[in-house]
């Protein structure tokens, strides 16, 4: 079978995959049991680790020039946002975690972090984007898509990415597989690794 008819024969279960696997971790994730004011922030400086362990959303990550972790969200049901949980743990003045919680996939969340920041995101389901960050970077999310803004391809040294059901685009490195058991792996000179993997959807990497 040639190459075109592969990837053909992937869609429908791509088709499948994505929306029952979707559905099935919207209908698991509870409400959170705390109330956060929205926004909810701490200060933190630059060059430490930040580690997010996100449920179901729309989620935006920014780096930005200021010292602080700082999450804010919005919904069109105000009764959404009043249960969405926001728990930032410090450890020393280097690392932080981040835990974040709502009751369901209809609400946006912008999470800014200092720029320069070493950053790790574990997601359930959902749209997830970051921009903005000067560190190492590592996603993974089990439904959904993931979209990784770089500011510049050659600072990094380590580029890889994994989807067990759907696509990766990579323009910056030539990079477009579609399938089943689609990855990719590019060194380079950089100082920085990014890491991202996907159960089932979309990863795209490119230049800000």
């Amino acid at each position: 079978m040639s190459t075109y008819g592969r990837t053909e024969s992937m869609r429908p279960l791509l088709g499948i995959a994505v929306p029952v696997l979707w559905l099935a971790l919207c209908a698991g994730s509870a409400t959170a049991g705390e109330r956060s004011a929205n926004p909810t922030s701490m200060s933190f400086a630059a060059g430490g680790t930040i580690r997010m362990e996100l449920n179901v959303g729309d989620v935006e990550v920014v780096g930005t020039q200021d010292e602080r972790i700082a999450v804010s969200w919005h919904s069109r049901d105000p009764d959404d946002e009043r249960e969405v949980n926001v728990k930032l743990q410090g450890s020393g003045t280097k690392a932080v975690r981040l835990v974040l919680d709502g009751p369901g996939n209809n609400i946006r969340y912008r999470i800014e972090v200092p720029q320069r920041s070493n950053v790790s995101l574990d997601m359930n389901a959902g749209d997830l984007s970051v921009r903005g960050i000067l560190g190492n970077l590592e996603a993974e999310l089990l439904a959904g898509e993931i979209d990784l803004r770089v500011a510049d391809p050659a600072k990094y040294r380590t580029v890889s990415a994994a989807v067990t059901v759907g696509e990766i685009n990579a323009p910056p490195w030539h990079i477009d597989l579609e399938g089943l058991g689609r990855s990719f792996k590019v060194t380079g000179d950089g100082e920085y690794e990014l890491r991202a993997r996907l159960l089932a959807g979309q990863i795209t990497i490119r230049s800000e």
